[in-house]
């Protein structure tokens, strides 16, 4: 986990910003108190231990499918779960430090309760994703390469955590902000409450669902293959 300092920062995206869509504006000053977020999106390894621990079925097991990219179109696919992302023949192995896939956001909460952790709310991982002076992009304000994060399908599936760094990471040293996995929050999309906000874009994403003011709806129940989480904890007393 990282600690991030209180106070102020800019949340949202300016008018300027030719790539913003509508629900990120107006770009506004928000003022949090310090919290802790994890450096890396939870990996397939730390979920496992979470299984191993505490028998958790996934929403994808139960339900025996996830959606996945099949290798030709985005689909519902037969088999397919965290262990096995592309389905019954796919696999894992090797890839213990790869962000956990297939986890919805009822599992992500099912992990962080276990561990005595949270999900971050939108706010909190935005300024983890950008500091206080409202950044673009975790690095600043150039557009994406292939050395600075896991998008635009540029290598096809996820990658290890941490692959990019330094120069992907954002200005508190939070790595995969930015491509490789979308991650759940703890916020509510709008009011109607119909489904969780997703942040950061993924492996299969362009440079525009990379910038760190985007906001993307699911519902807690649907677990893909380009979507994780990570981590977060209120500063307590000592801590």
């Amino acid at each position: 986990l990282i600690r991030i300092p209180a106070g102020p920062f800019l949340y949202g995206s300016a008018d300027s910003d030719e790539l913003a869509w509508g629900d990120e504006k107006p770009q506004r000053t928000v003022n949090l108190p310090e919290y802790w977020i994890g450096r890396a999106p939870v990996t397939n390894d730390q979920f496992g231990r979470f299984v191993k621990a505490t028998g958790h079925q996934t929403t994808a097991e139960i339900t025996g499918q996830g959606r996945g990219w099949t290798g030709s179109t985005w689909d519902w696919i037969a088999g397919a779960d965290w262990r096995h992302p592309r389905g019954p023949e796919s696999s894992i192995e090797g890839k213990d430090d790869h962000p956990v896939v297939h986890a919805s956001w009822d599992d992500a909460k099912a992990f962080c309760d276990w561990a005595g952790l949270t999900l971050p709310t939108e706010e909190q991982w935005e300024k983890a994703a950008r500091g206080a002076d409202g950044r673009i992009w975790p690095w600043g304000n150039e557009p994406p390469t292939v050395e600075h994060c896991n998008f635009n399908a540029n290598v096809g599936d996820t990658t290890p955590v941490g692959q990019y760094s330094p120069k992907g990471d954002s200005p508190y040293g939070c790595v995969d902000m930015a491509g490789n996995v979308w991650e759940w929050t703890a916020s509510w999309y709008d009011q109607t409450q119909g489904g969780r906000v997703l942040r950061g874009g993924s492996w299969r994403d362009n440079q525009r669902f990379a910038r760190v003011s985007v906001r993307y709806i699911n519902t807690p129940d649907n677990a893909l293959d380009n979507v994780g989480f990570r981590a977060a904890a209120p500063v307590v007393s000592g801590s």
